[in-house]
């Protein structure tokens, strides 16, 4: 009874502190050395991020599923390119002259990220056949010259590391003692990954970016963002009833930089 007690008040008084986000913040703020001057037909896939839904099991036990949100691009006007929608460019045939091997790398390079839940942006771009427990996967034959990948991770929120996680727990304890006068303090990691391949599948560049930030969780704490305020359900982070995916502004706040790198990068291309 007494741990049922304190279950809920431990609930409720997540419930009411208010949670101030600390991103981390690149020392460039994402400024092209030059405007764009190169014009290829670039078709931008993934930089989505992904929202946390439960599954119950026929054994009563619970699973949760990170599902790709495709209204969070967190690169809101991709430099050079767009995100193609389903059905805007129309194949021309199948490109038969890409192994069956570096399509499938191409597929394993998104899907080991954004997992089953990643197979609707790549229909854009690929037939998918299966046959027995096996898939299959052919690249269309598209008018593009470049095709520029973005992939958020990890999809869940994970701790930063074991010390931290550690410092987590204890500032919880704490804060709940002192009913919220003490903030709690959380960590987690979050990075990008940007993957560049030219019209025949080959990386030509990898640009990785570190988006790594913290959470304070207090009564009296100032919410960042505003919406973060005391009693918002969708900023309870660890004290969430699901498991939780990592924010999109966490991924927003490297965008300019991305963008930026992006552009200077595509400048140098033939």
């Amino acid at each position: 009874m007494r741990l049922l007690v304190f279950s809920i008040f431990f609930i409720f008084l997540s419930n009411a502190c208010a949670s101030r986000y600390s991103l981390t913040q690149a020392g460039d703020v994402g400024t092209p050395t030059k405007q764009l001057t190169k014009k290829f037909r670039i078709a931008y896939l993934g930089f989505n991020t992904f929202k946390s839904t439960k599954l119950k099991n026929p054994d009563g036990t619970v699973d949760f599923e990170a599902l790709s949100d495709p209204y969070s691009r967190t690169i809101k006007e991709p430099v050079g390119g767009n995100f193609p929608i389903p059905g805007e460019n129309k194949p021309n045939g199948i490109r038969k002259d890409l192994s069956q091997e570096k399509v499938s790398k191409f597929v394993k390079s998104y899907l080991e990220v954004t997992g089953p839940t990643g197979i609707k942006e790549l229909e854009k771009f690929l037939e998918i056949a299966k046959t027995g427990e096996n898939y299959t996967y052919s690249f269309k034959n598209l008018p593009y010259d470049y095709y520029i990948v973005g992939l958020h991770y990890p999809v869940f929120e994970k701790t930063r590391n074991i010390g931290l996680n550690f410092i987590t727990i204890f500032s919880s304890l704490f804060s709940v003692a002192t009913l919220g006068i003490l903030p709690s303090y959380e960590a987690y990691a979050a990075n990008t990954k940007v993957l560049l391949y030219d019209k025949n599948l080959n990386l030509v560049k990898e640009l990785e970016y570190d988006n790594n930030y913290s959470v304070w969780r207090a009564l009296w704490i100032s919410p960042n963002p505003k919406e973060c305020r005391i009693g918002n359900l969708e900023c309870l982070g660890m004290f969430s009833p699901t498991l939780g995916t990592n924010p999109p502004m966490v991924f927003e706040a490297s965008s300019p930089k991305i963008s930026a790198d992006l552009s200077d990068f595509i400048n140098t291309l033939k």
